[in-house]
């Protein structure tokens, strides 16, 4: 599941975005634009990810993924 995020400095999620996985042609073209000292990231996460409700509980798995990561 591809997800953007967009984290500031310290590395806490501050917004995210799931795009749909087969738009339309006609559907909008939606981009994410950092503020200084943000970052945008494209993820691709385990679609359990997508089953979280909780915009709390999804920045902080989120977070804990990326960590993993680096």
């Amino acid at each position: 599941m591809k997800m953007m995020v967009v984290t500031d400095k310290s590395g806490k999620v501050v917004a995210t975005y799931r795009p749909p996985e087969k738009p339309a042609k006609e559907d909008p073209v939606f981009q994410f634009h950092a503020r200084p000292g943000q970052a945008v990231h494209e993820l691709d996460l385990p679609a359990e990810y997508g089953k979280i409700e909780s915009a709390e509980e999804l920045h902080q798995r989120i977070a804990e993924h990326m960590k993993k990561k680096s």
